[in-house]
């Protein structure tokens, strides 16, 4: 019955609680006053709704302070207020309690780790930061950038706050060092009305602006390449064409002469490497001149497509031809109801709306417009130019997120987005890394960054992942390695690459070679799951035959002919001498020409790293080579040692210095034991503590009360004198100094006493003191 009553008296489960603070004030009078079970089986507190006494009493809540603290971090975190400052751990409190999602204006001052700390785990979608130490990452740094690069994703394209986000840019830049975007808010439907409403014969497509009708203005001939002038030869000559201008025969002799002593005088060396560096230079004029025409392409396209626009401007404004009038016929007779003539209704242009009274035409004109990439644009990306202080940056054209309304046109972006691009990395003298991947790119837009990317010294990894690249890109490829510095990795995996931008990449590193002999070479190119073709590998070797580039390579899944990449392979292995990695995963090899691929890697010592997983090898092939590299391995970290031990009598001298482990180990610990004594101090201690405790049983012996008082008398000070010389006491006082508390009278003792000293000082004094009093 007792229970019964119990749970009739208890609150219901669905009682609204609330908590109070650990105080501990609150706590004692709480259960002074709070109701017994005797009050609440009264018959009057049975059916009451409201309990008071029904609290949350959780052992973090913290106390009545530490909730003033937390309150007053809601309020801001510009001004903290002086008492919260002085102590340690309400500062602690204090950014314990700020929110994560706090304006990136009103925080970007906080110093506190811990508080950054649990930004950047709240924000990003790296998990792997959460076993990070405190100490080990730049957290305030990462969680700036994150919370800039939110405004920045959330800004919608059609508008850019260019002030406000300047301002904050400059409060920010000497944190930021890394940025990340990879959903841009993409244009509306309302923005594309104007494209898919218009007539037929005034739509662009992109098909008709990806092939412009216009004929380059550059001559093939042979004879006016030889007279055309190159960038170089017209610097160095300005002063020539001066005298041309003025005296034409001159200059003529002038040169005539010159040949024909160089002619004579020339070798046939001299000869072929002439024509090799004018074959250069016609192949780099070759080069500039393709993309200076496709930038014209560009422009003539843009021209194109402003006349489109005036033209349909002028259509609209064109008033409508007025209608015919029509001769009145005289009313034939009527001679009956089936005979009389009746005339159609005037068309009221209702079946030719496209809209959903008419679906099909609806549709037709949806179709028509394909949202081409030169339309979708995004907000001004020159913004970056604000952080020059950059390291890496990593931008991802992959649209808002779109959950289930996916539409291609939020992964476009056109020509202009890349040219803001452009000017802004331009500036970033400091960039290291440069990733554009998972975007829709073509040669046109990697031209436009490429000549931006050029002008980067510091610029050492550039990333093209995934960004649907095809083999019409050799140019920019080119032109991006067309640098006195060169880059350190080279990342174009899965894309659409031929065998053109694999020749041009060879041609770029072996010009790069030749010209900056001592310069630091390429070490990874990335060409892995794109279509390269046959003989990719024959042109790339010859093009780094003989340099320092290309230290690793990673060829895997690309679509070739096995026998021919697997010959490939096997002379790679064996000439290039700077090669220390190879990827080539996913390439089916035939089993039986796989063993001259082993043999090729035997005879290589310098690879330490070999893949090839999943294509078509024996067991005991893939066994080799994971030999072959453990060698390498083992001979690369043990360099000096197999020089040593080329010869016989190296090896027997090897062998007689061999000591079991528990041999070496004894002998190192007692080295360092013999170490140790050597090197300790030379007295001990102990005297220094003997000494001490001689000095204090001396003074208990020789205790005064007068000198205790502070009163002394002539005999006892001429007693002193007399036996200072033969005590001990000054004997130590010439070595060490020793404190003495019983030197002090008690006033001196109640000054002195709240000064920092021997904490025991007090205890002699009362020590003593309790002696006199127990005396008298």
């Amino acid at each position: 019955m007792d229970d019964e009553n119990d749970k009739d008296c208890l609150a219901p489960a669905s009682t609204n609680t609330f908590g109070i603070p650990n105080e501990p004030d609150l706590l004692l009078e709480y259960e002074l006053y709070k109701a017994s079970m005797g009050t609440k089986r009264l018959p009057s507190e049975c059916h009451r709704e409201v309990y008071a006494e029904a609290f949350i009493e959780h052992e973090r809540l913290g106390t009545l302070a530490d909730l003033c603290v937390r309150a007053l971090a809601k309020l801001g975190t510009r001004h903290i207020a002086p008492p919260v400052k002085q102590d340690p751990m309400k500062l602690r409190i204090h950014y314990d309690s700020l929110d994560v999602n706090l304006p990136l204006e009103e925080c970007y001052f906080v110093e506190d780790v811990r508080f950054w700390r649990r930004v950047v785990l709240a924000k990003s979608s790296d998990k792997t930061l959460q076993f990070k130490k405190i100490d080990e990452y730049d957290w305030r740094g990462m969680g700036i950038s994150l919370k800039y690069v939110e405004l920045v994703e959330a800004c919608p394209a059609a508008f850019w706050p260019e002030q406000q986000m300047s301002e904050l840019g400059q409060l920010v830049r000497n944190y930021v060092r890394t940025l990340h975007i990879k959903h841009l808010q993409s244009l509306t439907d309302h923005s594309f009305s104007h494209y898919v409403e218009s007539e037929p014969e005034l739509d662009a497509t992109s098909d008709e602006s990806d092939e412009p009708d216009i004929s380059s203005d550059e001559s093939d001939t042979p004879a006016e390449e030889e007279s055309e002038p190159t960038e170089d030869e017209e610097r160095e000559r300005p002063i020539l064409r001066k005298r041309a201008s003025r005296k034409d025969s001159s200059v003529r002799i002038s040169d005539q002469t010159r040949v024909i002593e160089i002619d004579l005088q020339a070798s046939v060396t001299e000869m072929k490497s002439q024509s090799e560096v004018r074959w250069k230079r016609k192949e780099a004029r070759y080069s500039r001149n393709a993309a200076r025409q496709q930038l014209r392409d560009l422009q003539q396209e843009k021209r194109a497509e402003h006349e489109r626009r005036k033209q349909s401007r002028a259509l609209m404004r064109k008033l409508p031809e007025p209608a015919p009038t029509l001769r009145k016929h005289r009313r034939s007779k009527i001679t009956g109801l089936f005979n009389m003539t009746v005339q159609p209704e005037p068309d009221d242009g209702e079946a030719d709306i496209p809209d959903k009274r008419n679906k099909d035409k609806l549709l037709d004109r949806l179709k028509r417009y394909d949202y081409p990439a030169k339309h979708c644009h995004h907000i001004d990306l020159s913004f970056v130019r604000y952080f020059d202080m950059l390291n890496s940056l990593t931008i991802e054209f992959l649209g808002p997120e779109m959950d289930r309304h996916y539409h291609k046109r939020h992964m476009n972006f056109s020509y202009d987005d890349m040219v803001h691009l452009a000017e802004g990395v331009r500036t970033l003298q400091q960039l290291k890394i440069f990733r554009l991947r998972n975007s829709r790119m073509d040669s046109m837009k990697l031209l436009i960054i490429a000549r931006a990317l050029k002008q980067l010294d510091a610029l050492e990894v550039a990333d093209f992942g995934y960004d649907q690249l095809e083999d019409n890109c050799n140019v920019a490829l080119e032109m991006l390695l067309e640098r006195k510095v060169m880059l350190m990795q080279l990342e174009l995996e899965y894309n659409k690459l031929g065998t053109q931008s694999v020749d041009s990449i060879g041609y770029a590193l072996r010009c790069h070679a030749d010209n900056e002999p001592h310069g630091t070479p390429l070490r990874y190119l990335g060409l892995a799951h794109n279509p390269v073709g046959d003989y990719f590998l024959v042109n790339l070797i010859h093009g780094i035959s003989g340099t320092n580039h290309v230290q690793e390579l990673n060829i895997k899944g690309v679509e070739a002919d096995s026998e021919i990449v697997e010959r490939d392979l096997s002379c790679l292995l064996r000439t290039h001498a700077p090669l220390r990695w190879l990827n080539l995963a996913g390439i089916p090899l035939n089993a039986i020409d796989s063993r001259d691929l082993i043999c090729s890697l035997e005879s290589n010592h310098k690879v330490i790293y070999f893949d090839c997983r999943n294509c078509d090898m024996d067991l005991e092939c893939e066994y080799e080579a994971d030999i072959i590299t453990r060698r390498n391995k083992y001979e690369m970290n043990r360099e000096p040692l197999i020089d040593f031990l080329r010869s016989e009598e190296g090896i027997q001298e090897y062998l007689g210095k061999l000591r079991h482990p528990l041999v070496n180990n004894l002998e190192r610990e007692r080295a360092r034991l013999s170490e140790c004594i050597r090197n300790r101090p030379s007295h001990s201690s102990s005297e220094s503590s003997i000494k001490e405790e001689a000095q204090e049983e001396y003074q208990e012996q020789e205790f005064d009360i007068w000198k205790v008082l502070g009163v002394q008398t002539s005999s006892v000070h001429h007693h002193e004198l007399e036996k200072e010389p033969s005590t001990p006491s000054a004997q130590s006082s010439e070595s060490t100094f020793v404190y003495n508390p019983n030197l002090f009278n008690l006033d001196q003792v109640r000054e002195h006493m709240h000064l920092p000293g021997p904490g025991n000082r007090y205890y002699y004094f009362q020590k003593q003191s309790g002696a006199l009093e127990s005396n008298f």
